[in-house]
């Protein structure tokens, strides 16, 4: 016999962010981990893809060192949950976007203040960490990435949403000169060209970022 996995009860209280496609609620059990409740009906097909590609990654060995683990779906009184890591800082308080972290960004009493250069130096890391495990992401926006701090002057980028290949033909699953060409497509689309980012790259003395 099957057993039944009990229905985790999610409110308001434990509601950490909504995005265009799902609302984020920390586990009422887990303080590791976090359920996505998906919003919009119309994106599951994007939702389903991004779970398998972890799924695989997690068989292939890849290091989740800048993404989230994936552990499956449970029951909600919300409606499916998919449960992923929550990133957490090494305080205890969650990982902020990096949207939030940007110059001109409201201001925050938790978030923490990141120069120019040390944004760029951080999205040049992730984006070599992705083409040297090639990992595919479909959207790599600023909202998917958090700043995460393992240790209090260590910073890195983590991607929480947007991981997998939405090509309709996936020769980037299968063949690095293609991966690298996607992975590099993508970053130019979401970050080199972003408004949100032009500001940062100029105080930076760069106008665009080395790709490999």
């Amino acid at each position: 016999m099957v057993k039944r996995q009990p229905i985790l009860h999610l409110d308001s209280s434990l509601r950490i962010g909504r995005g265009g496609v799902r609302e984020v609620f920390q586990h009422p059990e887990d303080p590791g981990r976090c359920v996505k409740i998906v919003h919009d009906p119309r994106r599951w097909r994007s939702v389903n893809r991004e779970c398998r590609y972890l799924r695989r990654y997690h068989r292939q060995g890849k290091p989740f060192t800048r993404m989230t683990r994936f552990f499956g779906w449970c029951p909600t009184n919300l409606g499916p949950g998919a449960l992923f890591t929550l990133v957490r800082d090494h305080d205890g308080h969650c990982s902020r976007s990096l949207a939030s972290s940007l110059p001109g960004a409201p201001a925050d009493s938790c978030r923490r203040q990141l120069q120019p250069l040390a944004i760029v130096e951080l999205l040049s890391e992730l984006h070599q960490h992705l083409l040297r495990h090639r990992i595919i992401v479909s959207d790599p926006a600023l909202h998917n990435l958090v700043v995460h701090y393992p240790e209090p002057a260590k910073a890195r980028l983590v991607i929480i949403d947007g991981i997998g290949n939405s090509s309709f033909i996936k020769m980037a699953d299968w063949f690095g000169y293609w991966a690298r060409r996607d992975i590099n497509r993508k970053w130019r689309r979401y970050i080199e060209v972003s408004p949100l980012l032009q500001g940062v790259f100029a105080a930076a003395g760069r106008t665009t970022m080395n790709r490999g």
